[in-house]
């Protein structure tokens, strides 16, 4: 009956710090993570992508993007085809307060994707890319702790194609993401 009551008391005495620490932010800088779906469509090729932005000063966000990778497995005229899709972007955004709960954000962006997909082991085919872009976003709060964005990021892309598939390897550079909107929402701690 003693250790119960010992252990109750430790239970508590733990719950009572762990709960002071998490009222506590980190380092006192705002931080905000969340989803962006650039296209919502119901035969499942959804894209969208995950991101973490951290207050560096204040109205100064450091943001990095995360695609969500594509793992796919098909099968095709007696060949299994692997395929694997990832996307990294880091950028810098100033915000603008234009009202209490609107604010606009611009900022530089710099994006890395990679493909790859195999079908035998003398056939695979690898794209990179890289990119420089330009956010541009409005973002609005409902409260302390949500809020939904809408950006756009106008880009240039270099782009490298390497592999068997039809012999065709190329570089490209182009312009790309002008025309694409994302609609995010937004979890602030």
């Amino acid at each position: 009956m003693q250790s119960k009551i010992i252990i109750l008391l430790f239970v508590a005495l733990l719950a009572t710090l762990f709960s002071h620490l998490q009222a506590q932010t980190i380092d006192g800088k705002k931080r905000e993570v969340g989803v962006s779906f650039s296209s919502i469509n119901f035969d499942g090729s959804n894209a969208f992508n995950a991101f973490y932005k951290k207050e560096k000063r204040e109205n100064v966000y450091r943001r990095i993007n995360f695609a969500v990778g594509g793992l796919g497995l098909f099968g095709m005229n007696d060949n299994t085809l692997v395929t694997f899709n990832a996307g990294l972007s880091i950028g810098r955004e100033k915000r603008k307060t234009l009202d209490r709960k609107l604010q606009l954000y611009r900022g530089p962006v710099f994006s890395f994707n990679t493909s790859f997909i195999t079908g035998d082991i003398e056939d695979a085919r690898l794209d990179l890319s890289a990119g420089f872009g330009f956010v541009f976003g409005l973002q609005h709060s409902f409260n302390e702790l949500w809020a939904i964005n809408l950006e756009t990021i106008p880009s240039l892309n270099v782009g490298l194609n390497v592999g068997d598939f039809d012999n065709n390897n190329s570089f490209s550079l182009g312009v790309g993401g002008s025309n694409r909107v994302s609609l995010g929402i937004v979890r602030k701690f």
